[in-house]
């Protein structure tokens, strides 16, 4: 097995190369200078490298830029998904693509199933939504659409990290929005979910990639405070009108973890266990960014 990543300077494909790392399995990551996805020549430099799997991290991610500039959003959560597709159809390997909650309209009280009706209300989300069919209409004989949500590691930028340096460089109160739900997830697990993937050999199709449970961003930020030994009473609830935004963001975005049974595989583990087991490799980045600054 060779594996190939694509979007490797993101959160979740460093704790992917991490992973693969450990188990000694060869790998190569491309970041955004070393492999452009939306640019065709990227399927040629791709084939040269003949993985066994391939994994597409790369995307636009910028929620609010994508309102202002969705044609490069585009570029990359569509036309990209088309390269790498089309590479991944003339190898013959397995593709993992990474999409999103967004893709989702957010106005529900249940959890999303995966066959229910994708209504994006972001720009964002229309994009990757649109990568989702270009794949399927490209490879879906061996492609996997792996939905996730609120992903946090030790690598990059990330809420977790932002609310850690909040509690330990300041005092002072820390507002958090109370009026959206979601599922927090830990890259670490969901790479661990993504290499069962591809060593079970699971149907092809569509997937949820969340820590399972529910929370809300003050429900989070209160456990990342709780774990670093500050006062949990400094993190404010507040409603979404405090920080104005020009996107709409789903108000419920928690994805519902049943199909996982289908196949033989149980949901991933509760969000508050697995926040708690990578906390403190979280906290030793956050405390090295800290002294570099």
């Amino acid at each position: 097995m060779k594996w190939a990543i694509t979007g490797g300077s993101g959160q979740l494909a460093r704790s992917l190369v991490n992973l693969l790392s450990e188990a000694a399995i060869p790998h190569f990551a491309w970041n955004h200078v070393e492999l452009d996805v939306s640019d065709p020549i990227s399927i040629p430099e791709i084939l040269e490298f003949q993985p066994s799997v391939l994994v597409n991290c790369a995307a636009w991610t910028n929620v609010e830029e994508a309102e202002d500039s969705y044609e490069k959003a585009l570029k990359v959560n569509q036309d990209g998904v088309r390269n790498v597709a089309t590479a991944a159809r003339e190898l013959d390997i397995p593709l993992i693509h990474i999409s999103t909650d967004y893709v989702f309209s957010g106005f529900s009280t249940k959890p999303w199933r995966i066959d229910d009706l994708t209504q994006p209300i972001s720009k964002y989300g229309m994009s990757k939504l649109l990568g989702e069919q270009v794949l399927l209409e490209v490879w879906p004989e061996k492609s996997y659409i792996v939905r996730t949500a609120w992903l946090y590691g030790p690598y990059g930028r990330n809420f977790v990290k932002t609310i850690l340096k909040k509690a330990i460089q300041t005092k002072d109160e820390i507002f958090v929005v109370d009026d959206q739900t979601g599922q927090p997830t830990s890259t670490f697990d969901l790479a661990t979910r993504l290499f069962r993937i591809s060593e079970s050999r699971l149907p092809a199709g569509t997937y949820h990639g969340t820590n399972s449970g529910q929370a809300t961003w003050w429900e989070f930020a209160r456990e990342i405070v709780a774990l670093s030994g500050n006062d949990v009473n400094r993190v404010i609830p507040v409603s979404s009108e405090k920080f104005p935004s020009k996107v709409n963001r789903p108000k419920f975005s928690v994805l519902d973890q049943s199909s996982w049974s289908k196949v033989g595989f149980e949901p991933m583990k509760d969000w508050r266990i697995a926040l708690s087991e990578v906390f403190p490799r979280i906290l030793d980045n956050v405390m090295k960014e800290l002294a570099r600054d």
